[in-house]
C-alpha cells in the first residue's frame, strides 16, 4: 500500500521549509490551543479543596513580611488529615517560601517555620501549630492523632544544637503535650 500523503494549500504537510511552514505553524497553533482549552476545563483540572481563609491569611501575612518578590516552591502547602476527623488539614512549610533571593527567610538554627491548620467540627480551621521545627511528622500515638516534632535544643533546656523531640496530641482544638 502506498504511503498516504496529506496535502495543504501550500504543499504537502512535512515538506521542507519554506513550503508548508505556514500550515505547520497553523496546525501546531491549533493543537496547542486545543490542549490549553482542555487543560483549563474543570474536568481536566485536579479537584483540590480551596485553601481555608485562615491559611490564606497566614500566607498573605508572610508575603507582607517580605518586601521582595515571593516564590512559593512546590509542596509549600500540603494537605493531610492530621487530627483524625477525615477532613483535609493544611501544613505550610516555610522552608519552601522564598523571599527575593533569600531561600531561608523563615528558617534558622531552630529549623523552619511550620504552620498547621486543623479542621474543626463547625467547618472552620484553627492554627494548631505555628513555630519553627527541625522536623515534623504526624502519626497515631496511643490511639490518638499526634504531631511528632524535633525542636531546637533550647525548647528542652539543652544546648541549641542538641535534639529536642516532642510529641503533642490532638485534643479536639489544638495539639497539646497532655495525652
Amino acid at each position: 500500500m502506498p504511503p498516504i500523503r496529506v496535502k495543504s494549500s501550500s504543499g504537502p504537510i512535512g515538506a521542507p521549509f519554506p513550503h508548508g511552514i505556514g500550515d505547520w505553524a497553523l496546525t501546531i497553533a491549533r493543537v496547542l490551543a486545543g490542549l490549553l482549552f482542555a487543560a483549563s476545563t474543570p474536568c481536566a483540572q485536579a479537584q483540590e479543596a480551596p485553601l481555608p481563609k485562615e491559611a490564606r491569611a497566614a500566607i498573605d501575612e508572610a508575603k507582607k513580611d517580605c518586601s521582595e518578590r515571593v516564590r512559593l516552591k512546590p509542596k509549600f502547602v500540603t494537605s493531610k488529615d492530621v487530627n483524625g476527623d477525615g477532613k483535609p488539614d493544611y501544613i505550610l512549610d516555610y522552608d519552601k517560601f522564598q523571599c527575593g533571593g533569600d531561600v531561608s527567610y523563615f528558617c534558622g538554627s531552630a529549623g523552619c517555620l511550620m504552620q498547621v491548620f486543623a479542621s474543626l467540627p463547625d467547618g472552620s480551621y484553627v492554627k494548631a501549630w505555628d513555630d519553627n521545627v527541625r522536623a515534623m511528622r504526624f502519626a497515631q500515638v496511643k490511639g490518638r492523632p499526634a504531631i511528632i516534632l524535633d525542636l531546637h535544643g533550647s525548647a528542652c533546656n539543652k544546648a541549641g544544637y542538641l535534639p529536642c523531640p516532642q510529641t503533642l496530641f490532638w485534643n479536639g482544638k489544638t495539639f497539646s503535650s497532655t495525652p
